[in-house]
């Protein structure tokens, strides 16, 4: 009995589009019905009884959340599956915590549907686990390692001469490919799509290092056959094993996928193994980088990220590292602007298709960072009772590029400037030196961004005419020079 699939999507092309990215009933799924918005989807739901919704997020009318919000209030027995494009990975979130089993990407890859569907079909019909699909009994033990899962998927690796026993030692190899197709190594190997593009073999010990000195990047005979034969690019190979002495193999193979990744941190095709941790001393940095963050710090900011920057250059970190300070980064970012979920990212492989590398996000990120702490610096709405601090501060913000002093601020308001110099500190916990310097330092560094002035004009732009005294306080402040300062941010 095949199983029922309702699609929903308020736009037509796109619900043809996946009902054409696949061959439902090769995989014994029936298209049912479709639905061009949420409230049409509710009734056909009560009507068709569907075993799973395909349905985008944004509709006009009840939203994707709010048709799995109601049918679950109504009891209807329907796996939710979420169309998502990347804009909208925040809502995907949301989808999977209202009890969404997975999410699926606009545009629509065979592979990764496949992936889903053969987790519900796992989840639907239990006794399927006892035919012989290797690949669907090892993702099954990927999402549940269950004692029963576990002992059906060992006695079929024992089954393919993989192990004698249950406690031998296993060789896993992940390959990051430029493709979507199964590379073409020994068919005796199980083999299983853990990945848009990455895929999972599973060997005898005993030949993981054979294997990888055929797979070696300089003078491996079967990788360059692999990417001649099949026009694809080998991006990485990750390599762990498993034994009960160390490793269960659930964890050893996200460590290999893990690792498949550490070309984006290294740059070019690499075999990688795991090194030792530096784990602690990047919590750290995140920590810090954090801290920076928020307090406006902008030379702390770029400290951090020379930091960062080193760390990651050391090649013991990895991509889900750089993952964990893209979100920490996004945090930040989110505080100044609303809209800035729809540029969240959501899994690792969505950081390996937007960056080229390592370095490249970092150089990003570190830009955003800057611009966004510049921008949130709104110097003219400052929340104070004093009406005549308030006057002169108003002053100070539209006039800080010229000669200004305590004294001409004490002539220009008739004000004692002992009294001012007072009110800056009390109101602002800054001297007028400080505040004034630290708004010549902001404009300098709008106009390092955004124009191609010379670093002396710039000086002269911001209120200093001493050129070598400028340099010296914008490195003070800034923790670069103005001419790194301005390379960074473009």
């Amino acid at each position: 009995m095949k199983i029922k699939v309702l699609l929903v999507d308020d736009e037509p092309w796109v619900v043809e589009s996946l009902k054409a990215s696949i061959d439902w009933a090769t995989h014994d799924f029936e298209v049912i019905g479709t639905a061009c918005s949420g409230t049409e989807a509710l009734t056909l739901m009560e009507t068709l009884q569907p075993d799973v919704v395909f349905t985008d997020i944004r509709m006009p009318g009840m939203s994707g959340l709010e048709l799995i919000k109601r049918g679950k209030e109504r009891s209807l027995l329907v796996d939710y599956v979420v169309v998502s494009g990347y804009a909208e990975f925040a809502y995907a979130q949301k989808a999977l915590a209202y009890g969404a089993m997975s999410y699926c990407l606009k545009p629509f890859d065979e592979g990764e549907i496949e992936s889903i569907l053969g987790r519900i079909k796992i989840k639907r019909a239990p006794a399927s686990l006892a035919a012989t699909d290797i690949e669907t009994k090892l993702l099954a033990y990927m999402e549940d390692p269950s004692d029963e899962l576990k002992h059906g998927l060992f006695q079929q690796l024992q089954e393919l001469s993989v192990i004698k026993q249950e406690s031998d030692a296993i060789g896993i190899l992940v390959l990051s490919t430029s493709g979507t197709a199964r590379p073409s190594l020994p068919e005796a190997y199980p083999y299983a799509k853990i990945g848009r593009m990455k895929h999972l073999f599973l060997l005898p010990l005993a030949d993981l290092e054979p294997m990888l000195h055929q797979l070696d990047p300089d003078r491996g005979p079967l990788l360059h056959s692999l990417m001649a034969q099949e026009n694809q690019q080998i991006y990485g190979i990750g390599v762990s094993e498993r034994s009960t002495a160390r490793l269960d193999l659930r964890r050893a193979i996200k460590e290999a996928n893990e690792l498949a990744d550490q070309h984006f941190i290294r740059g070019g095709c690499m075999i990688a193994r795991r090194e030792p941790s530096l784990t602690d001393t990047f919590k750290g940095l995140l920590k810090q980088m954090d801290e920076v963050m928020r307090a406006g710090d902008m030379a702390g900011v770029h400290r951090s990220f020379d930091e960062l920057s080193q760390l990651f250059a050391g090649g013991a970190l990895t991509a889900q590292h750089a993952l964990q300070l893209y979100h920490v980064v996004n945090a930040f970012l989110y505080c100044f602007r609303s809209d800035h979920e729809e540029q969240l990212l959501v899994n690792r492989e969505q950081l390996l298709m937007t960056y080229p590398s390592v370095t490249d996000m970092l150089q990003d990120l570190r830009q955003r960072v800057a611009r966004s702490i510049l921008e949130a610096q709104d110097h003219d709405v400052i929340h104070t009772s004093n009406e005549t601090f308030r006057t002169i501060l108003i002053y100070v913000n539209q006039h800080f590029t010229e000669d200004i002093s305590i004294q001409s601020l004490s002539q220009q308001f008739y004000t004692n400037p002992s009294y001012i110099s007072q009110l800056f500190k009390k109101e602002l916990g800054e001297t007028f030196t400080a505040y004034t310097a630290r708004l010549r330092m902001t404009y300098a560094c709008e106009l390092l961004g955004s124009t191609d002035l010379m670093v002396g004009e710039i000086a002269e732009r911001s209120g200093y005419m001493d050129y070598f005294y400028f340099t010296k306080m914008f490195k003070k402040l800034m923790g670069k020079t103005p001419s790194q300062f301005r390379t960074e941010m473009r």
